[in-house]
C-alpha cells in the first residue's frame, strides 16, 4: 500500500511538469471495474473505468442495450417474440385457472342443492 502511494505521488509530481492525467490503478483497485479497464484519474485522485464494448456506468456495471441492439437487430426480435409468448401463456394460464375454479364452485353448489332437495322430501 505504501509503495502504491509513493508511485502515485511520484506520478503526480511529474504531472506538474507534463500533462499526464492518468496513472495505473493501485492494487487495491484490482476488481474495481466490472467489465473494463481501471485507470487512476490524478486530477480527481480517484479511480475511473474505460468500459468494454457494450457496457456503461461508472464501474462498467450496466449493459448498454442500445449498443447491443445496434449490433444485431435480430436479437431484439427474438427477445420480443419470447417475451410475447411468455406473457401470452401467463394470461392463458390465469384464464384457465379462473375457469376451472368457477366450474368447481358451480359443481359444489349443484351438489349442495341436490342434497338439500333429497333431504327435504
Amino acid at each position: 500500500m505504501l509503495g502504491e502511494l509513493i508511485l502515485i505521488i511520484a506520478v503526480s509530481i511529474s504531472t506538474a511538469t507534463s500533462q499526464i492525467l492518468f496513472a495505473q490503478c493501485p492494487d487495491s483497485y484490482t476488481n474495481y471495474c466490472y467489465h473494463g479497464t481501471c485507470r487512476f484519474l490524478l486530477s480527481e485522485w480517484e479511480a475511473s473505468c474505460i468500459c468494454s464494448k457494450g457496457y456503461i456506468g461508472t464501474r462498467c456495471q450496466y449493459v448498454d442495450l442500445l449498443q447491443v441492439m445496434a449490433g444485431d437487430p435480430r436479437s431484439f426480435v427474438v427477445v420480443l417474440t419470447v417475451t410475447f409468448f411468455v406473457v401470452l401463456s401467463l394470461i392463458g394460464s390465469a384464464c384457465l385457472g379462473i375457469y376451472l375454479c368457477r366450474i368447481k364452485r358451480e359443481r359444489s353448489r349443484l351438489t349442495l342443492l341436490t342434497n338439500t332437495d333429497v333431504n327435504d322430501v
